[in-house]
């Protein structure tokens, strides 16, 4: 590499001596003593006045006396001159023409042009190592033709061109084509001495894209006007920088998108930040006004409170969370949920807070409400049964000081009727105003809830005995049986209750509850309108009703059920017309259990059913064999009715025994009309398409018999055994079944009497022309393989001499 230099020193000054052939100086210059430093030189030799000059010229000073041309010779470590030091000469030795063999001695100092050359020579090696040793590429080109005078190692490497291919190539052969003509009025423009710039686009040998810094200094190099460059690859850099702007611009992005309340906190807490949803939220007008204050200067105390350990999880690089109350600026209440994260520095430390505030001021009234609603009857808006029991277990838990409590369970009899008649309307006035009259007995530390559809409870708390428990009662079953004024019509609906006391009929919530709903079944057993305490033998009887249950839930399968069947007489002819199927329960460990015990229990725990089902299809097995034209009497239980399948069960029992359709009556109760009277009447319609009897058990007893002969062509009505219990003595009981024979004459219904145990009773009923009488009289129900022997005892006219 050469670099052009100008020595910055004038002119050095010529010593010029004459000398004859004996090296005798004839005379000298001034400037000749100044530089050899001696005062007097004329007369002396010059082998005296500098020894070390004359020996180094010995060559030029033989050619000079043989007259032959000569040369300079450089002369070092002459110690000539004022100073004594060792000095540097160059110098000649010339003949002088025509003067009889006499020399001329030129001589000159060039002890500093040699030290600045020195000096020179190293710079050049110092900048050349600098250069070539550089990891940063370098390389010099010509500011006229763009060419690249000299290129560095880590140029080379860093753009994959060979030494020899990058120095005949010029500075535009690494720029992307459509920015050279902007380089080259780059390089034609006047320019400061050093300059930086950049990043620009280069390309490698692979034509592969980079970005470059760059810093350039104006030279002459080769006595050529240059530029050297020394560039720095920033590809990742600003790569990364753009990244970290499109990053940033994404996260500002979705501070500003997002609907909650976003604030940036410095480490001490202070608001650095607030987004366009925050602004808004809190009802910050000028954002300027609240920056750079503690955030938590602007919450409530209690809610800075909770604050504190949130900023100091996020602090320690955790995440903190809480809910507080903080209004607006504005004073608009609201609540927040706020999370409390930090946000990492570059080395992983935390260096700000990120807080995430969402408004759940709606969200915590909708949880109130429903938490209301989780704990209070939307209608009467009476606890419910949660909130009770809470109440119960927290009074039984610190009962008062010698205190004892009452809870009354209540019922309100009839709600149903007034419900399925009236229509649910009438029915949520009824509650509403049940619940008010209830609330109305209460005393201080009393509560009332309501526990199911027409269910209540009472606590009655500060009891000195029974007798407060009683008297409460009373009260209530006197007050519900008030009728009600519902738009303008009075309605009635009584009321059970049951009683249970604490602490000696439970010392916990569940079995005061239990034992008061025991107590609540006895009342409504007993007739409805009372109140029962709860006694333990009343829990005897329920754990009996629940191994019934458990019990009946596997007898079909275990072969435990029968049928029996008990014979119905013609009254005017005698002989057997008909044969009721009636189920009995042999149970493994009770023995026979009686069906007024044991159906309504299979009734409402839904295994009916299953068990109607079997009755049904075994009946009219046994009956097909029976001879015509005697008939079988079914009973079909009212649940069988809210069943699906009822039609096609029968329809199948038909068919899979070949029992002939006007053979089979199917008995049902006025409790089968009493609810779904239109749906149910339909089944009977379906029932009877199929060629089947319809009879309607035990009329008389319930609230509508008439309606119903009006509403369905019944083939049979059956007079219900407590009317015929009073015959022949009482005339009501005669007075009864006259109507209901004459009533059955006159619709064209067949008409059976049931329980009829005397002769006196069988003569009664022929009296009033009873068609079929049925009772211990004649049998008993009966196996299916003792009917034979009733065919031979039963014969016609055998039992008729009553």
């Amino acid at each position: 590499m050469r670099r052009s230099t100008s020595p910055s020193q004038g002119p050095a000054q010529v010593g010029l001596c004459v000398m004859d052939r004996t090296l005798r100086v004839i005379r000298v210059n001034r400037s000749f003593t100044e530089v050899i430093g001696r005062p007097s030189a004329v007369g002396r030799s010059l082998s005296e006045l500098a020894p070390g000059l004359a020996l180094g010229l010995q060559a030029q000073i033989g050619q000079a006396l043989r007259e032959e041309p000569g040369g300079a010779a450089e002369i070092a470590g002459e110690a000539l001159g004022p100073d004594g030091a060792g000095r540097v000469f160059l110098a000649s030795v010339e003949p002088l023409d025509g003067q009889g063999g006499e020399l001329i001695l030129l001589l000159r100092d060039v002890t500093e042009e040699r030290a600045v050359e020195a000096s020179l020579a190293e710079s050049e090696a110092a900048f050349r190592r600098l250069f070539h040793s550089n990891p940063a590429p370098m390389w010099v080109y010509d500011r006229e033709t763009l060419r690249f005078l000299e290129v560095n190692e880590a140029a080379l490497e860093a753009y994959g061109w060979s030494r020899e291919a990058l120095l005949g190539m010029s500075i535009l052969d690494i720029r992307p084509p459509e920015e050279r003509d902007t380089v080259r009025r780059s390089a034609a423009e006047p320019r400061s001495a050093r300059k930086v710039s950049g990043p620009w686009r280069h390309l490698d040998a692979s034509g592969r894209e980079r970005l470059v810094h760059a810093v350039s200094y104006l030279m002459e190099f080769g006595g050529r006007p240059g530029v050297l460059v020394t560039a720095w690859d920033v590809t990742d850099r600003v790569r990364a920088e753009a990244a970290l702007r499109e990053s940033e611009d994404f996260a500002r992005g979705i501070l500003e998108s997002t609907t909650d309340c976003m604030k940036v906190l410095d480490l001490e807490g202070r608001l650095l930040f607030l987004n366009g949803a925050g602004l808004a939220l809190l009802d910050v007008d000028d954002f300027e006004a609240i920056r750079g204050r503690e955030w938590m200067s602007l919450l409530p105390a209690e809610t800075a409170a909770e604050a504190g350990p949130a900023i100091a999880a996020a602090l320690a690089g955790g995440t903190g969370r809480f809910t507080g109350f903080c209004p607006t600026l504005k004073g608009v209440p609201k609540w927040w949920d706020v999370i409390v994260s930090p946000i990492l520095g570059a080395s992983g430390e935390v260096a700000r807070l990120l807080s995430i505030s969402r408004d759940v001021t709606e969200r915590r009234a909708a949880e109130r409400q429903i938490s209301y609603l989780a704990h209070h009857d939307p209608l009467t808006e009476l606890p419910n049964r949660r909130l009770f029991h809470r109440r119960l277990e927290q009074a039984m838990a610190a009962p008062e000081q010698g205190g004892r409590m009452a809870l009354h369970c209540i019922d309100l009899d009839g709600f149903k009727i007034v419900n399925d008649t009236l229509g649910h309307v009438v029915g949520d006035a009824l509650l509403r105003l049940a619940a008010e009259r209830l609330g109305g007995c209460l005393r201080g530390g009393d509560m009332v809830a309501r526990t199911g559809g027409d269910e209540f409870a009472v606590l009655q708390t500060g009891l000195r005995g029974p007798e407060d428990a009683e008297a409460f009662a009373r009260r209530i079953v006197a007050l519900l049986n008030e009728d009600y004024e519902i738009d303008g019509r009075s309605v009635h609906a009584g009321s059970s209750v049951g009683i249970a006391l604490s602490p000696e009929d439970g010392t916990t919530p569940d079995a005061l509850l239990r034992n008061a709903d025991i107590a609540l079944c006895r009342a409504k057993a007993d007739g409805r309108g009372v109140f029962r305490f709860f006694e333990r033998q009343m829990d005897e009887a329920v754990q009996r009703k629940q191994a019934l249950k458990a019990g009946l839930r596997g007898a079909l399968d275990r072969a435990e059920l029968e049928l029996r069947y008990q014979p119905l007489i013609g009254v005017e002819q005698g002989g057997i017309t008909c044969f009721e199927a009636l189920m009995r329960w042999r149970h493994p460990h009770l023995g026979m259990v009686p069906p007024a015990e044991f159906i309504p229990v299979a009734e409402e725990s839904g295994f009916i059913t299953g068990m109607g089902e079997w009755a049904l299809a075994t009946a009219c097995r046994e009956a097909a064999s029976w001879p015509a034209p005697l008939r079988l009497a079914v009973n079909l239980s009212p649940v069988q009715f809210r069943r699906p399948g009822l039609v096609r069960a029968v329809a199948m029992a038909l068919s899979d025994s070949g029992l002939m359709p006007e053979r089979l009556e199917l008995e049902i109760t006025e409790s089968v009309l009493l609810g779904e009277e239109e749906a149910n009447l339909a089944i009977l319609r379906q029932l009877r398409d199929l060629g089947v009897r319809i009879a309607l058990d035990d009329f008389g007893t319930g609230f509508s018999s008439l309606g119903y002969l009006l509403r369905f062509p019944f083939d049979k009505i059956k007079i219900d055994r407590s009317f015929v219990h009073g015959l022949p003595d009482r005339e009501d009981a005669k007075a009864i079944v006259r109507a209901i024979t004459g009533m059955g004459r006159g619709l064209g219904i067949s008409v059976t009497a049931e329980g009829v145990e005397t002769p006196g009773q069988l003569g009664a009923l022929r009296k009033k022309g009873c068609s079929e009488a049925q009772g211990y009289l004649f049998s008993p129900p009966v196996p299916a393989s003792e009917i034979p022997a009733l065919f031979k005892r039963l014969r016609p006219s055998s039992h008729m001499a009553a």
